[in-house]
């Protein structure tokens, strides 16, 4: 959800003589210079090394600099310094940038979890999370990804679970945001195929859903969060299960609420599992939990199937049936 992509302008890639470089000797002479590369020993390299990941761990320092002897005593002797910044102080610019632009980051794709969390709380998770998951893609996009599983190992969180909820609530958005919708597939075909045939019939279901299951009511939450922040100082709400298919249209995202029951058989759908083996899995794991258990999911799939598959249809959520 980040705007990273950037253009250049100036017409260098037009094609016209304003795009290209003008070569001279005295040009050619620096790119040949450039190209020679200075010989360096293996000690130096493992030298370079050696400090280059000593800055790496302080600019995920979740403290000032300053603050650490040990920090100002290496700076001293790694860091040239200038007129103006010591050369902890130097060090400490880029600490600041990168906690301010990754914390802005997780703000930007969690802000429901961070109303609810309070400033306090949400600080301190996300400086243990930057400190547990140091960023290794080239986009900020990916910084989020872990942080779900990690609230859910932060047992000091207030409201933990709910808070786990709002964060897979959260990246499904942000995943779904990203992903590159299918082409459903036509009505015409839906029809053309044998009702002998659909029990071992194979489903594509859209790639790009996000299918979630939660123990709280959070779709309206986040809502109510994102309208208005002030909303986390007024009572949460009580747990109550909410499973939910997220899907794009465009650039808008929506989101279907579905019985329990419904979203088990779409996840094996899109699982690749023939529509009949999907449904004896999901009557087979209701029986393990008991005989009432199993005679209710028997009824309600008897009596909703043909709901739900009209409804997946005209969401577009089907792009191909195998038969």
């Amino acid at each position: 959800m980040k705007g990273e992509q950037r253009v250049e302008s100036g017409g260098a890639e037009s094609g016209g003589a304003a795009g290209r470089a003008v070569s001279t000797p005295e040009h050619q002479a620096i790119e040949e210079h450039e190209e020679r590369e200075l010989p360096v020993s293996d000690a130096e390299r493992a030298q370079l090394d050696q400090l280059q990941a000593w800055v790496a761990e302080r600019l995920v320092s979740p403290r000032a600099l300053e603050r650490d002897p040990a920090a100002v005593q290496r700076a001293s002797v790694e860091l040239s310094g200038s007129d103006h910044l010591s050369p902890v102080a130097q060090l400490e610019i880029y600490r600041e940038q990168f906690w301010l632009r990754h914390t802005s980051a997780l703000l930007e794709d969690y802000p429901a979890l961070s109303a609810v969390l309070g400033q306090a709380a949400w600080e301190r998770l996300t400086e243990g999370y930057l400190a547990a998951h140091p960023p290794d893609s080239f986009t900020l996009r990916d910084l989020g990804r872990a942080l779900p599983a990690y609230v859910a190992r932060c047992e000091w969180l207030p409201e933990q679970a709910l808070a786990e909820d709002l964060a897979r609530l959260e990246w499904a958005y942000v995943e779904l945001f990203d992903a590159a919708p299918g082409a459903p597939v036509s009505h015409e075909r839906l029809a053309a195929i044998p009702e002998g045939a659909w029990p071992t019939a194979r489903l594509g279901i859209e790639s790009s859903l996000q299918l979630v299951s939660a123990r709280y009511p959070v779709a309206a939450l986040r809502v109510e969060l994102i309208a208005d922040p002030a909303r986390a100082n007024a009572p949460l709400p009580a747990p109550a299960e909410e499973h939910l298919v997220l899907y794009r249209r465009g650039l808008d995202m929506h989101r279907e609420p579905l019985p329990a029951l419904g979203l088990a058989l779409l996840t094996q759908l899109r699982a690749g599992e023939p529509l009949g083996a999907a449904c004896d899995a999901l009557l087979q794991s209701a029986l393990e939990r008991g005989a009432s258990t199993s005679e209710a999911a028997a009824k309600e799939l008897e009596g909703s199937l043909g709901a739900w598959f009209q409804r997946w249809a005209a969401l577009g959520f089907i792009t191909s049936v195998e038969v």
